[in-house]
């Protein structure tokens, strides 16, 4: 008798485990995960993207108050599948990674790589493309994930085509 109690017991506890995961999982399903802090993403939908460009040809420029090169041009796509305009800021890496930092720029671009020594003030994207040893990267604010999710998944999507750019076949 006293172990079929014990059993009953162990049995209830295992019940209650597997039912309190299952509320938790529901729960997390209906959070927004992962989160914004600041919803930059959901403020940037409809909106505007400020961006952040460091002049690194052929990687990013700036000419005739246009950016152009292989960056301005994904983030112009990336802009418009969220029905956003850009508002650009041409400035030094260290002026633009600082105006990150304080939240006055939603993403920063210019040809950085990986080994960038801005990574520990700024979230860096998945590469987009590799060459050598090089993996280029996008900067969007620390902590600012579904925003750094939708970029990934963006910029996944763009793989081939910054590997023709690159090679010279520039739409």
């Amino acid at each position: 008798m006293h172990n079929n109690l014990s059993s009953i017991r162990a049995w209830e506890a295992v019940v209650r485990s597997a039912i309190s995961v299952c509320l938790l999982a529901c729960v997390c399903l209906g959070c927004e995960m992962p989160y914004d802090p600041e919803g930059t993403l959901e403020r940037v939908q409809n909106g505007t993207i400020r961006a952040g460009i460091s002049l690194n040809p052929p990687w990013t420029d700036f000419t005739s108050g246009e950016a152009v090169g292989l960056e301005p041009q994904l983030l112009n796509k990336f802009a418009e599948q969220l029905n956003a305009r850009i508002e650009w800021t041409v400035d030094s890496e260290s002026d633009l990674f600082r105006a990150l930092k304080h939240r006055q720029l939603d993403v920063v671009i210019g040809g950085l790589t990986s080994s960038t020594p801005w990574s520990k003030q700024a979230a860096l994207s998945r590469p987009y493309l590799t060459i050598g040893n090089d993996e280029h990267v996008i900067a969007v604010p620390q902590g600012e994930n579904r925003w750094l999710l939708e970029f990934d998944r963006f910029l996944q999507s763009q793989r081939r085509e910054a590997e023709r750019y690159y090679e010279g076949e520039q739409p």
